[in-house]
């Protein structure tokens, strides 16, 4: 009977609220053992606690509850009552009477004090001081009761433990104070209190920063003000020598660089590596910034350890392809005098560098010649010397009444919200009603020319030549969508008046509460997604409004939705924070389009039509950074692509294909067989820039083949993309199609029946295997068969999984589903796990991407819409899956990988992390490294954050010493071996012999020698394998080509080494030695 009481006890939570109450109060008069560890006491006594029932709890401690027992996250029954009774401390006060622990921590480290800390309940801090805790007691992270009140910026709390002694000065576990989490909350009250009760403004944090140092990164101008108000020592320099004007300075910040300047810092101080401040402003590529420092005095001149000024840095550091804004700090150095010297131009600078440094040559001539700099596109740069040379020729030949102005202006939002209908209207000039069944599959293009006439005086006339990208609403083509998004472009966000009115008139009939809720979802899923997946992807894009089917609500109404949406829009801005990475002319762009609010139309009024076309060209017009200047030879080409475009209209699938796919070096030719056409022209360049602009398409680099083949139109890879995605499919009712809607699974046999795909087939067959190849290095389809060569494989389309519902056993935490990971190894295999975090609105797409770049070659492959699995027999297991975090909402991306030794399974993780870096580097530049990518190792289930160890190997070493979780040969995260070749080579090497080893470990035979050497050329066909006896010195030699050991999953890149010989001696102990 006392067993049965027991499990009653347990059980309680199953009733009511009432019931279970009545039952404890009932169980206890029966009886039942309060004491006993297993009776159920315990969680009786959190249950109380949690329902506020003062008077359960009171029974339960007189009948013996332990009043120190904890529950599954370590909380005891004085954590609970201080969470749940806010301004009451009588429950408090009687546990505390029955001997509770206010010292017990729980899983996180958190005691009773930390709790009411959290949540500002004041009495209940002085009555746990009482009891004589300690004030300074640190959670798991290092953070004391004043780290927690000074988060929720309580200055009430605050005094209370400063006056009861708590110590301003401790650091958590990253060597922050109190001080630095009132700067980070931009509360300047807060911080006086801190200073004022002796917060050290010389204190040092990370890499020997003061507070001042701290706030540039992570404050505010008003923070910032405070500081240097209180004394902080603008001089001060950091572990590298930096003072708070360098840290301003890389971050463009002009308004903090002009508030340190007038406080008296050095605008020409100079770091350990004699880099001064305008060294570190160029390369953030803010011309204001760097235009203020020149204006206060900045010394262009100045030389680093390297002898190199500021615009030689600037060019020589850039890694990656420079913007408008990079390009604009290189031509304002340009014009600085005396002439700043160059770097000499040489085979060891890569493309976009020679392009630069032809750029600063030319503006340097000109500016001493005294003629105007000329911009210079960054599509043209990225080209290199040659390219910059072949766009100033052929600008230099053209007269300006020849330049036409190119633009691209994409067009977005919701399906039915009669995007295709507005676009047709703008290009076509009279009103066009698009009916359901036509609206847009996939993208379409339109084009449309127009002249801004000139003044008379200065201002000339301009040509505009402008394409309309119509992008189909529905999910399953965002991810293909985005690959066609581009830099210089207009992006029309289209909002439906009439369903955004219907929603505002919705919540009007809501609670309170409700009221804002409901249209602030519908806003955030149809408006605010579309502007936050574009920035991702486009730091630079910028964005214009316009509301469709202004016939079918009032004006006021209109005004009502105009204005509501002007405001979400500010929050949004506001709350950026810089978790979204976009450019100043973005930003600035923004703030006064959403304030100046909605351009509404019907395109049912020739008028309102009219209206909104004329509110397109000026937009396109006053920024004319969204235009490329166009030299007369290129608009020639352009010209000449258009009438053979022209030419296949009405003409059959078959015929389309075949003249719109071809031959790059038969298009040079044809192109300088024209009329008066420049024979000198480089017409490949010419080319390349139309392809950056997305006139023509001509993939390089993807393949050597593909590469012999630009396509005139982009319409046919959309058409081609269109038939392998595309919504209407799931209304089909063949097997095949049911397979395809389900499972993303395109066979081969179902896609040579697609019109386009048949046409391109019959026009040359490797076509087919070129563009299956094409649509594989987008990122959107992979070979089913790992075995198969993709031209004739079957192909999986994992966008598709987006159209279907999530399966429950999808839904699942990973731990419970039964994967590969569960199967098939024993407990000596090594689980590495990995996390990445990242914004809702982009992660089903990066997993779709992920998905697809993850994809190798005689790997075994199975995938469900929630996740996929990859396996190589005895080498590896592993499971990617996009997973519900603890707000239930699909933000995570984990990643778990098996093998059979530790070094394995984070080799393996290596190459899963560096696919995963690559897309978010190359896809979403808009992602930051720190606010918007949260990347963890997970260690024991706890998350390991790794963020900070990115680009700083240094701070690996130092974090070793301390943190054991981190895996072995880590390098190739802290170096970003994505980024560098050298670096990832040298680990996948490391990872290769590790490879060998467990193979010679694992074998059958306990006869293997301990000691083999592996030479590999830089050079050369073949690799050198020797296995030294152990008791001669006869070695056995093998040699293996270089081919055979890149096409194992394990051997990925070994091809790639340019120069001599390498030699690794490996260490090994066969299976009988342990």
């Amino acid at each position: 009977m006392k067993c049965k009481q027991e499990e009653s006890l347990k059980r309680v939570w199953d009733k009511s609220d009432q019931e279970a109450a009545a039952a404890i109060i009932t169980l206890l008069h029966q009886g039942v053992d309060a004491k006993s560890p297993d009776g159920g006491a315990a969680i009786a006594l959190q249950y109380a606690l949690r329902n506020s029932r003062a008077d359960v709890i009171s029974l339960l401690l007189e009948r013996g509850a332990d009043v120190n027992s904890q529950d599954e996250f370590g909380d005891t029954a004085l954590h609970r009552a201080i969470e749940q009774y806010r301004g009451n401390t009588a429950v408090i006060s009687l546990l505390l009477q029955r001997g509770a622990d206010a010292a017990v921590q729980n899983v996180d480290g958190q005691n009773a004090l930390h709790y009411a800390a959290a949540i500002a309940n004041s009495e209940a801090i002085s009555l746990l001081l009482k009891q004589g805790i300690d004030i300074d007691a640190q959670d798991e992270t290092g953070q004391t009761v004043l780290h927690y009140a000074t988060v929720i910026a309580n200055t009430e709390v605050m005094s209370l433990l400063l006056e009861q002694g708590a110590d301003v000065g401790t650091q958590d576990e990253d060597g922050k104070t109190a001080l630095h989490y009132a700067v980070t909350s931009h509360n300047t009250d807060v911080m006086s209190l801190l200073l004022e009760r002796g917060a050290d403004l010389a204190a040092r944090y990370e890499d020997d920063e003061t507070i001042l140092h701290y706030a540039v990164r992570n404050g505010d101008v008003d923070v910032i003000s405070l500081l240097l108000e209180k004394g902080a020592d603008v001089a001060a320099t950091d572990n590298n020598g930096e003072i708070a004007l360098h840290y301003a300075a890389s971050f463009g910040h002009t308004e903090r660089i002009l508030l340190l300047l007038d406080r008296g810092s050095d605008v020409n101080a100079s770091d350990n590596d004699q880099l001064t401040v305008l060294h570190h402003a160029v390369t953030r590529c803010s011309p204001e910034a760097v235009l203020l420092l020149l204006n206060k005095g900045a010394d262009a001149n100045a030389l680093t350890k390297d002898g190199l000024n500021p615009l030689s840095h600037m060019i020589l550091v850039k890694e990656d392809d420079p913007d408008d804004d990079y390009l604009g700090v290189v031509r304002l150095l340009c014009s600085q005098e005396p002439k700043l010297k160059l770097p000499p131009s040489t085979q060891s600078l890569a493309m976009h560098q020679l392009g630069m440094l032809a750029c600063a040559q030319y503006w340097q001539d000109r500016h001493e010649k005294k003629q105007p700099l000329l911009e210079i596109p960054s599509e043209v740069v990225k080209g290199g010397e040659n390219a910059v040379e072949v766009y100033l020729a052929e600008l230099e030949k053209t007269d300006s009444s020849e330049v036409v102005h190119r633009q691209k202006i994409c067009v977005v939002g919701r399906t039915k919200w009669g995007k295709t209908s507005l676009v047709r209207s703008i290009t076509e000039e009279t009103s066009v009603l698009v009916p359901l069944e036509d609206r847009t599959i996939g993208i379409e293009v339109f084009p449309l020319r127009f002249t801004v006439d000139g003044d008379g005086n200065k201002m000339k006339a301009t040509h505009h030549d402008v394409t309309f990208w119509d992008f189909a609403g529905q999910g399953v083509y965002r991810v293909a969508h985005a690959v066609f998004f581009s830099k210089r472009t207009l992006y029309l966000v289209c909002v439906d008046l009439a369903a955004y009115n219907e929603i505002l008139e919705q919540a009007k009939k809501e609670s309170k509460t409700q009221r804002d809720e409901v249209p602030q979802r519908f806003f955030e899923k149809h408006i605010l997604r579309w502007i936050v997946l574009i920035l991702l992807r486009q730091p630079e894009a910028e964005f214009k409004l316009i509301g469709t089917k202004h016939d079918e609500v009032s004006d006021s109404s209109r005004s009502e939705i105009s204005h509501d949406i002007r405001d979400r829009l500010g929050q949004f801005l506001e709350k950026l924070d810089g978790s979204i990475q976009i450019t100043g002319h973005a930003a600035t762009a923004l703030k006064k389009e959403f304030e100046e609010g909605l351009v509404t139309t019907s395109v049912t009024n020739v008028e309102s039509i009219q209206k909104v076309k004329n509110s397109i060209k000026h937009t396109i017009t006053a920024k004319p950074h969204l235009s490329f200047k166009m030299p007369i030879t290129y608009t020639r080409v352009i010209n000449y692509i258009l009438e053979k475009r022209q030419s296949v209209v009405g003409a059959t699938n078959q015929d389309r294909m075949d003249k719109m796919i071809v031959s790059v070096r038969q298009l040079c030719k044809d192109l300088l067989k024209l009329p008066d056409f420049p024979q000198d022209t480089d017409c490949r360049e010419i080319l390349r820039v139309l392809h950056e602009l997305g006139d023509v398409l001509w993939y390089k680099g993807i393949d050597e083949e593909l590469e012999k083949w630009i396509i005139l139109d982009p319409s046919v890879v959309l058409d081609l993309v269109r038939e392998v995605i595309n919504h209407k499919y799931k209304e089909e009712v063949d097997e095949q199609y049911k397979v395809l809607s389900q499972n993303g699974i395109l066979p081969h046999s179902l896609l040579m029946t697609f019109p386009s795909w048949k046409s391109l087939a019959a026009v040359e067959d490797k076509m087919v295997h070129l563009f299956k190849q094409l649509l594989h290095r987008l990122n959107l389809v992979y070979p089913v068969n790992d075995m198969e060569a993709i031209d004739k494989a079957d192909i999986l389309v994992p966008m598709y999984w987006k159209t279907r519902e999530t399966p429950k056993a999808d839904l699942k935490l990973l731990a419970t589903q039964k994967t590969i990971l569960t199967q098939d190894f024993g407990d000596s295999w090594h689980v590495a796990t990995w996390r990445y975090w990242l914004p809702i609105v982009v992660s089903d797409a990066i997993f779709v991407n992920f998905v697809v770049k993850c994809y190798r070659p005689f790997v075994h492959r199975s995938a469900r819409r929630a996740y996929f699995e990859s396996s190589v027999r005895r080498e590896f297991r592993a499971v990617v899956n996009h997973s519900a975090n603890k707000t239930g909402q699909y933000n995570d991306i984990l990643i778990e990988v098996a093998a059979p030794t530790e070094k394995l399974a984070w080799a393996e993780m290596m190459y899963f992390v560096t696919d995963m870096e690559k897309i978010l580097e190359k896809d979403y530049p808009g992602l930051t490294k720190h606010a918007r990518v949260k990347r963890f190792i997970v260690d024991d289930g706890e998350d390991r954050g790794v963020n900070d160890l990115m680009e700083n190997p240094e701070d690996e070493k130092r974090q070793r010493a301390k943190a054991r979780w981190l895996p072995p040969d880590f390098g190739w995260f802290t170096q970003c071996a994505w980024k560098n070749g050298g670096v990832y080579e040298i680990h996948q090497l490391r990872h290769q012999l590790e490879a060998v080893k467990n193979i010679v470990v694992t074998s059958e035979s306990c006869r293997l020698p301990r000691l083999w050497t592996l030479l590999y050329p830089r050079k050369g066909s073949h690799v050198e394998l020797r296995i030294h006896s152990d008791v001669s010195d006869v070695s056995v030699l093998y040699f293996c080509p270089v081919s055979s050991l890149c096409s194992h999953p394990q051997c990925r890149g070994c091809c790639r080494r340019e120069s001599s010989f390498r030699s690794v001696e490996i260490g090994i102990k066969p299976k009988d030695h342990g």
